[in-house]
């Protein structure tokens, strides 16, 4: 999950929660003050009552209006002393103007008058407008808490997302750099944010750290592999000139001929590490169309006599003519080594099967009946026969050239075959 969804859902799931609470003791508090200012004027009106009782203003004992009723009753000393001082309580009382029962809200105190006539007091008010404010603020409420956890939301996501921006920025640079490919600037920092251009600071050393690094192992590696040929090349020479003296026994001539044969290893894995320091600094520039179809046929008329030692069978599927883009020197090597790679793994009365495509190409060899270790078979120097024509190097060059033109390459093991197949992006 995104940073950015991870701490709005949390942030999110608090505010809600926040906001909710505070709706459920607003929306209490304000019924609360509804029925206290209830209680307050039904309080109000019953002194009203008993001020007009003992100014003996009240023509009758008991009196319904539209909006108020009460009844007196008279009792005694005893029971007067024996009610509390004034007690409220939620009721129902019938409306003769509306021929109707509606809610109320009573009050029941106990009073007495100049006479020290003891009496009851009970009034009502009716409630029903305040049961409908009560509907109509729940539903303000809910409606008011789902706009605050919108706006707020929103606000955060916003604020939260702008801040953010620089590093997405960074992210998606840092997803599409390449080391030692020309051309890729690092991004500017526009945030004020400290922990933000501290993190653009550390990434822009480490990348030019990263960057030093790369191309001072470059120049090693292709100085070191032409330093190499040159004695390489003459301890060859004189080996092969020492095997043709008489003077030599047969045991001298066999660990001449063992030398010999390493410097050669040594020799062809020399000028693979040449090769691949060549095309990493781009000395191979010199782009064209290139028809892979002929390229192959070619490549096939010089490989016909190496394929024939393994008695290997060759099949050629030309399901359409695929064109590159592609330094032809690039192209070769490329071709060629996969050749290679599908004849040294191969078995004796092996098979070979090349199919190209519009897009693809994908050349499949018999050989071992298993899997290789897909991670790692693209890796300097990793080998999975101890073939002595093997260097380790022959697949590095093909994903290292595949690179450098914009192609893919991928290996699948299927129907018992190894498949490597090199596709168009």
């Amino acid at each position: 999950m995104k940073a950015l969804y991870k701490v709005i859902i949390g942030a999110g799931i608090i505010i809600s929660i926040l906001i909710c609470l505070w709706s459920i003791l607003f929306y209490f508090a304000v019924l609360y003050e509804i029925d206290d200012e209830t209680e307050d004027s039904l309080e109000l009106y019953a002194f009203q009552l008993i001020q007009k009782k003992n100014e003996g203003k009240l023509d009758s004992i008991l009196y319904d209006g539209s909006n108020n009723s009460f009844f007196i009753e008279t009792i005694s000393k005893e029971e007067a002393l024996k009610m509390e001082n004034m007690s409220f309580a939620d009721t129902n009382i019938f409306i003769n103007d509306k021929n109707e029962t509606e809610p109320c809200k009573r009050l029941v105190m106990a009073f007495y008058d100049t006479e020290e006539n003891y009496y009851k007091l009970t009034v009502y008010t009716p409630t029903l407008e305040k049961y409908e404010l009560r509907e109509r603020i729940l539903v303000l409420v809910i409606i008011i808490v789902f706009i605050l956890i919108a706006s707020v939301i929103t606000i955060y996501y916003r604020v939260f997302q702008k801040s953010l921006k620089p590093l997405y920025i960074l992210l998606s640079w840092h997803r599409n750099y390449q080391l030692g490919k020309e051309k890729q600037n690092f991004p500017i920092c526009n945030s004020d944010i400290k922990e933000i251009k501290e993190l653009f600071d550390a990434a822009k050393s480490s990348t030019l750290r990263a960057e030093e690094t790369y191309k001072q192992q470059k120049l090693f590696l292709g100085h070191a592999s032409h330093e190499i040929q040159t004695p390489l090349a003459v301890s060859i020479t004189q080996l092969e000139s020492l095997l043709e003296e008489e003077t030599l026994s047969k045991e001298q001539m066999q660990k001449v001929f063992t030398t010999l044969t390493t410097l050669r290893k040594m020799t062809k894995m020399n000028k693979s590490l040449l090769l691949l320091s060549k095309i990493e600094n781009n000395q191979f520039n010199n782009i064209e169309k290139v028809n892979i179809n002929q390229i192959i046929k070619e490549k096939i008329e010089i490989f016909k006599e190496t394929f024939s030692q393994k008695d290997i069978t060759l099949t050629i599927k030309e399901n359409n003519s695929l064109e590159l883009n592609i330094d032809i020197i690039l192209c070769e090597m490329l071709i060629n080594n996969l050749l290679k790679n599908a004849f040294i793994h191969n078995i004796y009365k092996g098979e070979i099967i090349i199919d190209i495509n519009k897009d693809a190409i994908s050349v499949s060899n018999s050989g071992k009946p298993y899997s290789l270790n897909k991670k790692m078979i693209f890796n300097y120097f990793y080998k999975e026969s101890k073939s002595e024509n093997s260097t380790g190097l022959g697949l590095v060059l093909i994903k290292s050239i595949c690179k450098k033109n914009n192609l893919s390459i991928d290996y699948q093991f299927n129907n018992k075959k190894h498949q490597f197949i090199i596709t168009k992006k």
